[in-house]
């Protein structure tokens, strides 16, 4: 299991000080996922980001990173839709811009919750 890796790697302190932050961040209603790989943060709305220690990073992958508006210019990658952030410090701007993705990707996840109910009202009137 990865977060067993990322427990033990030499940037344990650090991946457990942004895995608590981006908890904190989330809110109570946080799930945390753990698979072979990644560590993931979800809520009812959806899907916000995973965790993994790098040799010399913290990497959090935005689920939604392609539709967040990048202020802070950390986002990199060219998938469909995740985009990567590389922590190598938990600093104040590091803090401030995670905090901002999140609330972000909650903006995105609602938005988009509440599209697919109306397309689902249009599907099932027969519009």
């Amino acid at each position: 299991m990865q977060f067993d890796k990322d427990l033990n790697s030499e940037h344990a302190e650090l991946f457990l000080e942004v895995r608590g932050l981006i908890k904190k961040s989330i809110g109570k209603e946080v799930k945390e996922k753990y698979s072979k790989n990644i560590t993931s943060f979800f809520t009812k709305e959806g899907g916000f980001c995973y965790i993994k220690t790098y040799q010399d990073y913290i990497h959090i992958g935005w689920f939604r990173g392609i539709s967040l508006d990048d202020k802070y210019n950390l986002l990199f990658g060219n998938g469909k839709t995740i985009r990567g952030q590389r922590v190598r410090k938990l600093d104040s701007t590091t803090k401030k811009a995670i905090k901002y993705y999140i609330e972000q990707t909650l903006y995105f996840l609602i938005e988009y919750n509440e599209l697919m109910k109306i397309k689902r009202i249009k599907n099932d009137k027969g519009t």
